[in-house]
């Protein structure tokens, strides 16, 4: 299987913590898309950023746009690549990643089931531990009994409540579904508009099956500060708001699982 980490050529003290971890040798360094200096008149010729506005409601920054671009730069390497059969998984991962000890192991047995998706979330943004609280609370799946689980693992794979931005620290993705993203762009002969994490837009518009691992396998290395964090900025709930919201969310969860 095709590993890749997208990485800022800057960011050398980043990719010496991301290879510094175990069974990390094999990945492939992706430089990423660089669009910091980039002017709007340039930035216009790569995204919609018009299209951007529209769809989200506000202006997109250049983080964003760099990010973006930089995953779909990636599937373009896949689709090109005669090595990768279509329903084959790749790996694609940030250079601020952090794996659980049991990494390697957990993805061999994921890769193996023959009921999985086209993208496989393995991590998450903005999450300070593997099995954090909130990721129940806020982004619950359906009931542990009612989850597919792994041989000899503890991990489960099922559909969250609903699609959601998880960030792009870690997921899989099929040579098949890589082929959407760059078909749906040469169909309509037009410029990427979305973010790279807009799971919502991909499950919903671009007709993608997307399902989730818990625990995480995945989570943002605490001691590196995100390249999008500056930009895009942190939005914190309040706690009681979360718990009140929560049983309508693990209803549709059971719901949506159920269906599947």
């Amino acid at each position: 299987m095709k590993k890749y980490v997208i990485s800022l050529e800057k960011d050398s003290d980043r990719r010496v913590l991301f290879f510094a971890q175990a069974d990390t040798q094999d990945f492939i360094v992706f430089s990423a898309i660089n669009t910091m200096q980039a002017s709007e008149i340039e930035l216009n010729h790569q995204f919609n950023l018009a299209q951007f506005k529209h769809h989200y409601g506000r202006s997109v920054t250049k983080g964003e746009i760099g990010c973006t671009l930089s995953h779909l730069a990636v599937y373009q390497l896949i689709v090109e690549d005669l090595d990768i059969a279509k329903d084959e998984y790749c790996l694609i991962c940030e250079d601020d990643a952090l794996f659980d000890k049991n990494f390697q192991k957990n993805m061999e047995q994921i890769i193996c089931q023959p009921y999985l998706s086209d993208m496989v979330l393995l991590g998450q943004s903005k999450i300070r531990q593997f099995n954090d609280i909130e990721l129940e609370i806020n982004y619950p799946t359906t009931f542990q009994f009612l989850q597919r689980k792994l041989p000899d693992s503890s991990l489960t794979i099922s559909y969250p409540y609903k699609n959601y931005f998880a960030g792009t620290v870690a997921y899989l993705i099929k040579k098949s579904a890589a082929e959407k993203f760059l078909n749906i762009l040469h169909t309509h002969q037009s410029i990427p508009y979305w973010l790279a994490d807009d799971f919502i837009l991909f499950g919903h518009q671009f007709g993608l099956d997307i399902k989730i691992v818990r625990p995480l396998m995945v989570i943002e290395n605490p001691n590196i500060n995100s390249n999008l964090e500056t930009n895009r900025g942190s939005i914190s709930h309040h706690f009681i708001k979360k718990i009140i919201k929560y049983p309508l969310k693990k209803v549709l969860a059971v719901m949506r699982n159920l269906g599947k």
